[in-house]
C-alpha cells in the first residue's frame, strides 16, 4: 500500500444496483412498456366503448403506468411498504377497469392480456425488490379478477385463465431466483460492513502514523540543537533550559492531548506557559471516535488561555458515554471554574459553567 493511501468502502449493495435496476437503460425499458402498451391499443381495431368505457380505459391505463412507476422508482431495498401496497392495489384495480371497458367477445380475446402484462411486470419488480409476499397478493387479486370476468363480464374461461397462467409463469421463476439470490446479497452486505470497519481502522492507523511522523519531525527540529549542545559539552543557559522545559510540555501535549493541537493552540499554550501558567491538555477519546467541532473548542481554549494571568488551565476531551464532550477548567488560588461542553439541539455545542448557567 502506498504512503498516505487509504481505501474507501464501496457503496452499499442493493438488489437494484446488483441487477441494474437503477441504470438509465432500465428506466428507459420501463417507459418502453408503457409506450408499447399504448401502441398495442392504437394498432388494434377501435372499439365502441361509450363515454364510461373510454373513461375507464384511460383512467385504468394511467393507473397501470403509475403502478409501474412506483414499482421501479428509487433504489430502496426492500422497496417501501407503502409504495409497494399502492402499486399492488392500484395496478390490479386499473387492469380490471381496462378489462371491464373491453366488450366481451371472441374477437377481443387478446385485448385483456395487455394491461395484465404491464401489471405482471410491476409485480415482478415488487418481488425483485424484496416484497415477494405482496407480489403474490397481486397474483391472488388477478386470479379473483379473472374469476369475476368469467362469471360476470361474460368472458370465456380460456380468456380469463390465460391472464392468470401468464402471471404465474412469470412470478414463479422470479420468486425462486430471489429466494436464492437474496441470501447472497445479505452476505455481500456483511462483507461491506467488514470493509467499512477495516477502512475505519486503517484510517485511524494512518492518522496515528502521520501524527507520530509529525512529532518526530518536531523533535528533530527543536530538540536536536539542544541535544547537540549537551553532547558538545556546551553550557546550557537558563533560557535554553526554559526552552527545553516548554518543549517537553509541548511534546507531551501532542501525545496526551492530540485532539486539541493546532498551530494557534500551540502558540497560545506556549504564551501562557511563558507567563507562568500551568497548562495541561488531554484527549481521552478512543481512536477513531466521532468528531466534534474542534474549531469552536480550540477557540474557547485560546480565549481562556489569553485571559488567564496565573494559576492552572486544564482542557480535556471526554470519551463517549460521558456527560459532555469537553471540559475546560481554570484554577486560580482556591477557586475552580469549569466550563463543560455538551451537544445541544441540532448537534451544536453548548457550554455551561459550574452553576449550569451559560458561559460567557
Amino acid at each position: 500500500m502506498g504512503e498516505g493511501h487509504v481505501n474507501t468502502p464501496r457503496a452499499r449493495q442493493t438488489m437494484g444496483s446488483m441487477l441494474g435496476l437503477t441504470r438509465p437503460g432500465f428506466r428507459f425499458a420501463v417507459a418502453s412498456v408503457v409506450v408499447v402498451y399504448v401502441a398495442v391499443g392504437l394498432t388494434l381495431p377501435p372499439l365502441e366503448l361509450g363515454p364510461i368505457g373510454e373513461t375507464a380505459a384511460i383512467v385504468g391505463s394511467i393507473g397501470l403506468a403509475t403502478s409501474l412507476w412506483l414499482a421501479a422508482r428509487g433504489d430502496a431495498d426492500p422497496i417501501g411498504l407503502r409504495p409497494a401496497l399502492v402499486a399492488v392495489i392500484l395496478g390490479v384495480a386499473s387492469a380490471a377497469a381496462v378489462w371491464w371497458s373491453i366488450p366481451a367477445g371472441p374477437g377481443n380475446w387478446v385485448r385483456p392480456s395487455a394491461p395484465f402484462i404491464a401489471y405482471t411486470i410491476a409485480m415482478a419488480l415488487v418481488a425483485v425488490r424484496g416484497r415477494i409476499r405482496l407480489a403474490w397478493c397481486g397474483f391472488v387479486l388477478v386470479a379473483a379478477v379473472a374469476a369475476v370476468s368469467a362469471t360476470a363480464f361474460g368472458w370465456t374461461v380460456g380468456t380469463s385463465s390465460q391472464v392468470v397462467v401468464r402471471m404465474l409463469l412469470s412470478l414463479v421463476p422470479v420468486t425462486l431466483m430471489m429466494i436464492y439470490v437474496r441470501p447472497l446479497l445479505e452476505f455481500a452486505r456483511v462483507l461491506d460492513r467488514r470493509e467499512v470497519e477495516a477502512v475505519a481502522t486503517e484510517a485511524a492507523q494512518a492518522a496515528t502514523l502521520q501524527q507520530r511522523r509529525r512529532q518526530l519531525a518536531d523533535l528533530d527540529r527543536e530538540v536536536r540543537p539542544i541535544l547537540e549542545a549537551v553532547a558538545a559539552g556546551e553550557d546550557i543557559s537558563a533560557a535554553t533550559a526554559d526552552q527545553a522545559r516548554l518543549l517537553e510540555y509541548a511534546l507531551r501535549d501532542g501525545v496526551r492531548g492530540g485532539g486539541w493541537i493546532s498551530p494557534e493552540v500551540r502558540a497560545a499554550v506556549a504564551g501562557a506557559r511563558g507567563r507562568g501558567l500551568q497548562v495541561q491538555l488531554f484527549d481521552d477519546r478512543a481512536v477513531g471516535a466521532g468528531t466534534v467541532d474542534m474549531t469552536l473548542l480550540r477557540g474557547e481554549l485560546i480565549r481562556v488561555l489569553g485571559a488567564a494571568d496565573c494559576g492552572q488551565v486544564t482542557a480535556r476531551l471526554l470519551p463517549e458515554g460521558r456527560d459532555g464532550v469537553a471540559v475546560i477548567s481554570e484554577m486560580r488560588d482556591a477557586s475552580v471554574r469549569r466550563e463543560r461542553w455538551r451537544t445541544g439541539v441540532g448537534g451544536a455545542l453548548v457550554a455551561a459553567n459550574d452553576g449550569g448557567a451559560p458561559s460567557v
